[in-house]
């Protein structure tokens, strides 16, 4: 018999070649698997997106996790409110929205801020968990500064002007009243009169806007007070230093203007008209204003 021949050896660069093949092989059947498993999870997660099974999972696995921890001792037990007024408690919880066996680590405190906060009393709140169960609301409410009167109906306002609430008026009418479209934003110079002259102001029934750039006062005896449009607050001074040297508010007059600078304007009533005009005709003297 003839002797087998031995295989010859592979050249080392032939070995080479298969072996980076195979890897080349391997690494496309990798690829081709992630992507086969990534699609299959994409389509099954829009799947269970779409059919509601998602977000059921989400909630009920949260709602079991948030009853284990309200049974291990974080169930909110106490909401301590203080700082309200004229905003009830029954509001309060209403829009804090808790429900019996709450977990307190659970809670949207953004979004029950956000919900007391638009309460028509409340300016500003703050809300904290006091561990392990127990919750503090902080009030701070608007200060009302005064009635505003607009177009028939009523508003109650702050300092700003911001509409508070038109609910529960008659509490508040020792307010000043304000009339007119506007006159809920020009309070300020308003407020710095009332405050430089209270006694003065108390006689003042209501103040009306006028053009939009200035203010008519009505008194409480009928008298009406035209204020300029620049430096009221100097010409409601010289008022005040007119009805506390000459009474002025207490004679008969329909209206008195201040709207020119240095210079007062009197109306009088028809009847005190015809009164002087008669001392007038028969030469007696009568006193000036």
């Amino acid at each position: 018999m003839w002797p087998l021949k031995k295989k010859a050896p592979a050249k080392r660069g032939a070995k080479q070649a298969q072996s980076l093949k195979r890897r080349r092989r391997l690494s496309l059947f990798i690829r081709g698997a992630s992507l086969a498993v990534m699609g299959l999870g994409l389509i099954t997660t829009l799947y269970l997106w779409k059919s509601g099974l998602a977000a059921q999972w989400i909630t009920e696995t949260r709602d079991t996790v948030d009853r284990e921890i309200a049974g291990a001792g974080f169930a909110v037990g106490e909401v301590r409110i203080t700082g309200q007024k004229y905003t009830s408690l029954k509001q309060i919880r209403a829009a804090l929205a808790l429900y019996d066996g709450q977990s307190i680590v659970s809670l949207d405190l953004a979004e029950m801020l956000n919900r007391v906060e638009a309460l028509a009393w409340v300016k500003t709140a703050t809300i904290t968990r006091v561990m392990p169960d127990a919750l503090t609301v902080i009030i701070t409410e608007h200060e009302a500064a005064a009635l505003w009167q607009d177009g028939g109906q009523f508003f109650l306002v702050d300092s700003r002007g911001q509409v508070i609430t038109d609910q529960g008026l008659e509490t508040f009418d020792k307010l000043p009243q304000v009339v007119g479209a506007g006159a809920n934003e020009h309070l300020d110079s308003l407020l710095a009169m009332k405050a430089a002259f209270p006694d003065l102001f108390a006689r003042v029934q209501s103040a009306i806007w006028v053009g939009n750039r200035r203010w008519d006062f009505s008194l409480d005896n009928g008298i009406r007070i035209k204020l300029p449009e620049k430096g009221p607050e100097l010409a409601w001074q010289r008022l005040n230093d007119y009805d506390k040297g000459q009474k002025i508010l207490n004679r008969k007059i329909l209206a008195i203007d201040l709207r020119q600078h240095g210079k007062t304007i009197v109306r009088l009533t028809p009847q005190e008209a015809e009164r002087r005009r008669m001392l007038t005709r028969t030469g007696k003297k009568e006193e000036s204003i």
